[in-house]
């Protein structure tokens, strides 16, 4: 095999964010050997929660394993999505082992929550989602990207049975905006379809420091909706509603994914106006203390424009491998 032709990828294993990764490098003409970015097992995440010695010790072998597998000069591209598990220490091995590769690294995470910042020199390429990271690291912004998936709905006609729909995981203030939002959707006639998803154990225990109200209950589900659903509801829908998480400013996948699939977005995140993504025709900035939704907005209809083509997969992962060396 010709080193030329090999890329080794560290990307996290998120929803099936990496397949989409993996099948969009191979399309490039490069063979990869793929490692998931941190352990995924069930015993491990159970068992994490009870012993940070284990943890440490775990991952510790897992990366070892990693270095291991490495031959001398093997690959023509390193990518690097997140990189929590990477020492400082195993980054010198991986350089001194692969001394000829592009070492790429890409954050979907600010600094405030993988703490990467002693990483970056050991990167020819760097860049992140966060606004806030690219201005106080000089690191090159770029945002997210959105799936075939989601660019094949946005060539089908829409038979429209939502106004607004909301998928995501429970945390931060979530909740609470959902339920504001539901009920300004009330007050309107609109048709709000949400999916707030929350573990059981999580579930137990909110309600136990009274965090979670029994009233609330029916704002919440405990399984994950799949694909397929997701898809069909996106498909259906005039807008999708964004609650970043509050101490980020990166702009959500999302966004993304709602606008290649030709949906509008509401969106608590202000930072959206600063990305050349935004238009008032399909982004509306809400406040998240007391959502309000202009309904003209909700009403009108999506604006196509080619702009969008740049965070198609295929198109982004050309910018974060610097294909074209611009």
């Amino acid at each position: 095999m010709n080193v030329k032709s090999k890329a080794l990828l560290i990307v996290p294993e998120f929803y099936d964010y990496h397949k989409e990764i993996i099948r969009s490098v191979e399309s490039k003409g490069l063979e990869v050997d793929f490692y998931p970015e941190d352990i995924t097992t069930i015993t491990f995440r159970v068992l994490r929660h009870f012993s940070t010695l284990y943890v440490d010790y775990v991952r510790k072998k897992y990366l070892q394993k990693i270095l291991d597998s490495i031959e001398f000069d093997t690959y023509k591209i390193v990518l690097i999505i997140r990189g929590g598990i990477l020492t400082v220490g195993s980054l010198e091995t991986l350089r001194a082992k692969l001394p000829t590769a592009k070492f790429i690294m890409y954050q979907w995470d600010s600094n405030r929550q993988s703490q990467y910042k002693d990483k970056i020199k050991y990167f020819d390429i760097i860049k992140t989602f966060d606004l806030s990271d690219s201005e106080e690291y000089g690191i090159e912004y770029q945002s997210l990207f959105y799936s075939q998936h989601y660019k094949n709905i946005a060539s089908l006609k829409k038979d429209i049975k939502h106004d607004i729909i909301f998928y995501g995981a429970f945390h931060s203030d979530r909740l609470e905006v959902i339920i504001k939002v539901d009920n300004f959707c009330t007050e309107n006639d609109l048709a709000f379809k949400h999916h707030l998803y929350i573990t059981k154990l999580s579930l137990m225990k909110n309600l136990l420091t009274r965090f979670i109200k029994f009233s609330d209950l029916k704002f919440l589900k405990t399984y994950k909706s799949n694909n397929t659903e997701i898809l069909s509801s996106y498909s259906k829908a005039r807008c999708v509603l964004d609650i970043e998480l509050n101490i980020q400013t990166g702009i959500t996948m999302r966004t993304f994914e709602a606008l290649g699939s030709g949906v509008k977005v509401v969106t608590t995140n202000p930072y959206i106006a600063k990305d050349p993504i935004y238009s008032i025709e399909n982004i509306c900035i809400i406040d998240r203390n007391n959502p309000r939704v202009d309904l003209d907005f909700i009403k009108s209809d999506f604006k196509e424009r080619p702009l969008y083509e740049r965070s198609y997969i295929d198109n982004w992962l050309d910018n974060i491998l610097d294909i074209h060396g611009h």
